[in-house]
C-alpha cells in the first residue's frame, strides 16, 4: 500500500497513493470522485480508509448492548459490507484501489494510516455522518486531521455535493 516502484529501462517512478477517509456519507462519496479524478491524471493508488470509531463501541458496552468482541466483530462485518457497496455505487473497483477497516480515534486512525502507507495526501469530505453536538463544540474529524497531520489534506467543500446532485 506504500508508495511502488514501476521500473522502467531509463527511470524509476514512484506511484503515488491517496488516502480517502470515507464514513459512507453524500461528502465521503464526493471525496472519492475527487481522488478518483486524482488517480486517473497521475496513474496512482487510492486507500479507501474506514475507521470503527472506538468510543462508539465503548458506549455499547457501558449501555449493556452487547459484548465488546461481539459488538466490534458485527460492525467490522457490517463496515466491510457496506464499504463493499459503496465503492460498487461509485464504481471503483479493480486495481489501484486498496481497502482498509480500521478501529480507533477517527482522526488519529487517518493520520496514522496516511503515514505508516506513505500516502501523497489525504482527501476527505468537509462534513459527515457525525452529526452530534462533540463536532458542534471540538470540531469535526476533518478539522482534526487537519490540526494534527503533516501531509497535504484535500478538504472537498460541502456545496460541491450540490453541483453533483
Amino acid at each position: 500500500m506504500a508508495k511502488k516502484s514501476i521500473k522502467t529501462e531509463k527511470t524509476e517512478k514512484k506511484v503515488s497513493t491517496i488516502l480517502v477517509a470515507v464514513d459512507f456519507s453524500p461528502y465521503s462519496a464526493l471525496a472519492l470522485r475527487k481522488a478518483r479524478s486524482m488517480v486517473r491524471e497521475k496513474s496512482g493508488r487510492i486507500l479507501v480508509l474506514h475507521v470503527v470509531d472506538q468510543d462508539f463501541v465503548k458506549s455499547c458496552v457501558m449501555n449493556d448492548i452487547g459484548e465488546e468482541k461481539n459488538i466490534k466483530q458485527k460492525l467490522f462485518l457490517h463496515a466491510k459490507e457496506k464499504l463493499k457497496n459503496f465503492l460498487n455505487q461509485e464504481r471503483i473497483v479493480g486495481e489501484g484501489v486498496d481497502k482498509l477497516i480500521c478501529e480507533g480515534i477517527p482522526y488519529l486512525e487517518i493520520n496514522r494510516q496516511a503515514a505508516l502507507n506513505d500516502v501523497e495526501m489525504i482527501v476527505m469530505g468537509s462534513r459527515g455522518n457525525s452529526g452530534d453536538m462533540n463536532s458542534i463544540f471540538f470540531g469535526s474529524t476533518t478539522e482534526r486531521v487537519l490540526r494534527f497531520i503533516k501531509r497535504p489534506v484535500l478538504c472537498v467543500p460541502q456545496e460541491e455535493i450540490n453541483k453533483s446532485s
